[in-house]
């Protein structure tokens, strides 16, 4: 957007290292805070560049104007009448109206509006100079941070992630006079800390990345992640391996180095011997290393580092990480080895000790609550005993994983252990894998259970999680829900929509709340089941389901999850091929005039003319295939036989008069539109839906 009157805006907020989350935190509301602020002052500019490394947060700013732009408002004020008297004199009201805006009594103006005339004030503020702006909106933009943590130092109140130790705020090539917490800003700023020299002269905001550049930074963060990308590549090309990916582990890195270099270390074969996901946990979360595999996929005795040292030094920085990790697996390969000692159920007595949650009870009632939910949940959900006995199984053990050492070192292997110890010690390969199972999924878009006891248990926890937590007051609020309440009931109706589990999940609830031993279960289990409701209304809303077809399944959902989602899909089909809009308009007229009406029974006998006997007769006909398509699970063609009654029901009110004045003849055919409407009922809540006008 360059043009005349503008320059380049560079701030520059230097910090001992910081952590890479706050790196995350910092660049992103470095740039809102800074559009928002900017846009508040009617500031014109181009493009707004965020750099960040470990040491520092930076925007520039392209072609920032040098004043504002002039404030135009028309605003209005009192009615005419209440403005001026008789005599066209203005009024208290009047006075004070212009006294409020700042303008002259005599300039207010009058104008029409749909509700009258009024007067206006003409509200005009002329463009201040942008560098007599800049020193406050600075000031302001440094103190609108909010980090998860942040710190205080010195004797000043202000809090960063890390203590601020420079500033470079420049306005072209001048620099901006900012005293912040006693820093001046200036010009100067830092290289890499064991590679450059130190200061930086920074001439103007564009040659901000340069200059960083020459001092061996990399401020931009996608520069870094290609120099690492291509250090992988270069390290790995030659001896036919490659890293293993894990994109959380290299967004960590890219915001740990400032000039990133890789190289390849290496580790005794013997620790291949250790669980693949023990080895790559050490690496990746303790040590920010990549893993490498060979040309099978299998571990390789190697690992990436991606150091920010001296190139020169790289043989003395791949023997203290090489050293580093010898360290770690040692104590790896001791804990697995000691936790081999014991079984999974002989760790059972263990977990007594271990609380579950203050007013809840230790995780060893709680294996025994899931144990009695995963036989509810197989009976109601006609499941095989093969499956119940093996559901049943892993939910004894499903938290034994907890009390070994290898999950109290490394607490992110929490269930994967679990099923690992129980396959060493010859539980079934099914019953292993819910136990690992149990806990997907751990986070939004994970993967979710693949085998049928891992989807019975994982429900099982759920619930009781939810259950538990709602019974004792811990229910979600705003943004706060330590417990991930939110994440468990979405992930209720994923699983069992998942795995085609129809269950009577109200039922359920009943179930795991009395077995709490709560005053009042019958409560708990509502509140939970209303909590589950909206969460699910959100989820099939954001899968892209039309909202009023949601709520007709809503009710249904409690009672059946996974029926309501393949009712909801067929109604969404439905609405897709016009075929429901064919059929609104009858639908909500029958259920319109019958809802009011009392409950006559209807006598077949008093139907005279041919449009309603021939509904009544339609009507007679569709129950039997509409109950028999619902008892076998085909809602397709359920719906199918419902809208087919469409143009017998335009028919009779294309032909009959229903409120007519034989009160006999009136209430019967009311009867007969109860009937209809309830039938469409036996489907869903037809009365949620809408037409395509009023969605």
């Amino acid at each position: 957007m360059a043009e005349t009157g503008a320059r380049d805006l560079l701030l520059e907020i230097g910090t001992e290292e910081l952590p890479w989350g706050a790196v995350q935190e910092g660049r992103k509301q470095l740039h809102d805070n800074l559009l928002q602020i900017l846009k508040r002052e009617r500031l014109e500019h181009g493009e707004i560049h965020v750099f960040s490394t470990p040491r520092r947060l930076a925007a520039l700013v392209e072609d920032l104007a040098e004043r504002q732009e002039e404030y135009q408002e028309l605003v209005k004020g009192p009615r005419r009448d209440a403005a001026f008297d008789e005599r066209g004199n203005p009024t208290a009201a009047a006075e004070g109206f212009a006294r409020a805006r700042g303008v002259r009594v005599e300039d207010l103006v009058v104008r029409e509006t749909e509700k009258g005339e009024f007067v206006f004030a003409e509200v005009r503020e002329e463009g201040r100079r942008t560098l007599d702006i800049l020193p406050g909106l600075v000031d302001e933009v440094l103190r609108s941070f909010s980090f998860r943590k942040s710190m205080r130092w010195g004797e000043g109140e202000f809090r960063f992630a890390r203590p601020v130790r420079w500033l470079v705020v420049l306005y072209g090539e001048e620099v901006v006079p900012v005293d912040f917490e006693g820093l001046r800003a200036g010009r100067s700023s830092r290289g890499h800390r064991f590679l450059s020299s130190g200061e930086v002269e920074i001439s103007t905001p564009r040659g901000y990345p340069e200059a960083l550049r020459r001092a061996r930074v990399l401020a931009d963060e996608e520069e870094r992640r290609k120099a690492i990308l291509d250090g992988v590549e270069e390290a790995l090309s030659s001896r036919g391996l490659r890293a293993v990916p894990s994109g959380e582990t290299l967004d960590e890195v890219v915001d740990l180095v400032e000039y990133p270099h890789v190289l390849l270390g290496r580790f005794e074969e013997r620790f291949l011997e250790l669980p693949r996901e023990v080895l790559e946990t050490a690496m990746q979360e303790h040590q920010r290393y990549f893993p490498v595999e060979d040309a099978e996929g299998q571990l390789a005795p190697a690992f990436l580092v991606v150091h920010n040292g001296d190139p020169a030094k790289e043989e003395v920085i791949r023997r203290g990480h090489e050293r580093v990790l010898r360290a770690r697996l040692e104590d790896a390969s001791f804990f697995y080895q000691e936790d081999l000692k014991r079984t999974l159920e002989d760790r059972l007595p263990d977990l007594r000790s271990v609380v579950w949650q203050a007013r809840l009870g230790n995780l060893y009632e709680k294996s025994l609550r899931l144990v009695g939910l995963c036989d509810e949940i197989c009976r109601s959900a006609h499941l095989p005993e093969e499956t119940a006995e093996k559901a049943r199984r892993a939910a004894l053990l499903c938290k034994a994983d907890l009390v070994t050492s290898m999950v109290v070192e490394f607490t992110s292997l929490q269930g994967i252990m679990g099923r690992i110890y129980a396959l060493a010690a010859g539980e079934d390969a099914e019953t292993a894998a819910a136990i690992e199972e149990h806990y997907l999924p751990r986070f939004a878009g994970d993967r979710l259970p693949e085998t049928l006891p891992g989807a019975v248990l994982c429900l099982a926890e759920k619930v009781d999680n939810l259950t538990g937590c709602f019974g004792v007051g811990l229910i979600p609020s705003g943004s706060e829900d330590p417990y991930a309440l939110r994440r468990q009931a979405v992930a209720v109706l994923s699983v069992a929509v998942g795995k085609g589990l129809h269950l009577d999940f109200s039922s359920l609830l009943a179930t795991a709340a009395e077995r709490f031993g709560f005053a009042r279960p019958d409560a708990v289990a509502a509140e939970v089941g209303e909590f589950c409701r909206q969460r699910w209304r959100q989820a099939l809303l954001g899968e892209g389901f039309d909202y009023d077809l949601v709520a007709a399944v809503l009710d249904l959902a409690l009672r059946d999850p996974y029926e309501a989602r393949l009712r909801l899909e067929a109604l969404q089909e439905a609405r897709a091929d016009g075929r429901l809009q064919r059929a609104y308009t009858g639908v909500e007229r029958c259920h319109a005039l019958s809802s009011p009406a009392e409950g006559a029974e209807l006598d077949a006998d008093l139907l005279q003319e041919e449009a309603e006997r021939n509904l009544y007769s339609r009507l007679t006909w569709a129950q039997e295939p509409l109950r028999g398509y619902l008892d076998a699970g085909e809602y397709h063609a359920a719906l199918g036989v419902l809208l087919e009654l469409a143009p017998d029901i335009d028919r009779f009110f294309d032909e009959i008069f229903v409120m007519g004045e034989d009160r006999r003849l009136r209430e019967n055919r009311l009867a007969l539109l109860k009937m209809t409407a309830s039938l469409f009922l036996e489907f869903a809540d037809f009365t949620q839906v809408v037409t395509e006008g009023e969605r």
